[in-house]
């Protein structure tokens, strides 16, 4: 569970498989999500995506550790830069390409002396999840159930997915297969959360047919957005591959 719900997290941060599409109207907009664990008393966490045609910023109101030396809360993921900007203040950002982020991820797991295996072909959509047939329509858009019930545990994952919002997610689906899913020991669906055909507008967990997580979609907008969180303000500081590893250094002193 614990694994699940940091997975939905890093990658509704670090994502396609099955439902794959060569091509699509790409959606332009925002989209709020709402996190919440109704088995603890933490205050749930907000969790806002803007895509654009190239990029997609996301922003949590939790702080999230992204590797050891880096966390933040907000990520712009800048496709046609190939690079990632992590911010850590308001005119602070770790500018770090993807081709660094693997290579630096590959280095943490070699000094944590941490085996990593090499990514799976792809979720096993057919076998692992169920059509329900059942519908509804979620903020305008007709949403499917689909059902996953992981084996040998008392728990439902239950995902709402819309055709009419479609996504490129880019460079966090590159990140996922070549270094986010060998960070976990579990199969994690993130194709089924995740893909280029669809979209998530409700995902439920529950254990013993009781709702023990939640992640909904309070908001989409296709207008009246801020396109800004998309774009870096002249004035940010862009600190590199380097800084990030001094920083690394200094917190392991």
């Amino acid at each position: 569970m614990n694994v699940f719900r940091s997975s939905i997290i890093m990658l509704l941060l670090v994502i396609t498989g099955g439902l794959q599409s060569n091509s699509f109207a790409q959606f332009t907009g925002e989209i709020n999500f709402l996190l919440l664990d109704l088995t603890s008393e933490e205050q749930a966490t907000n969790l806002d995506l803007v895509f654009t045609d190239n990029r997609i910023s996301i922003e949590s109101s939790a702080r999230l550790n992204i590797m050891p030396g880096l966390s933040t809360n907000s990520v712009l993921v800048r496709n046609d830069q190939a690079d990632f900007l992590f911010r850590t203040a308001p005119r602070e950002a770790y500018q770090i390409a993807k081709s660094d982020v693997d290579a630096l991820v590959n280095l943490i797991n070699r000094v944590q002396g941490r085996e990593v295996s090499a990514s799976n072909n792809g979720f096993n959509w057919s076998e692992s999840v169920q059509e329900t047939g059942n519908t509804r329509v979620i903020h305008g858009y007709e949403a499917k159930e689909f059902v996953l019930i992981p084996e040998g545990r008392n728990e439902r994952i239950s995902v709402w997915l819309t055709s009419g919002i479609r996504v490129n997610w880019g460079l966090l689906e590159e990140t996922w297969h070549t270094t986010g899913a060998a960070q976990l020991d579990e199969e994690i669906p993130v194709e089924l959360i995740m893909n280029s055909n669809s979209f998530p507008l409700l995902i439920e967990v529950s254990h013993n047919d009781i709702v023990t997580y939640r992640v909904e979609s309070v908001s989409v907008k296709t207008s009246g957005f801020d396109i800004n969180k998309t774009e870096t303000a002249s004035d940010t500081e862009l600190l590199g591959l380097s800084d990030l590893m001094m920083n690394m250094i200094r917190q392991r002193r």
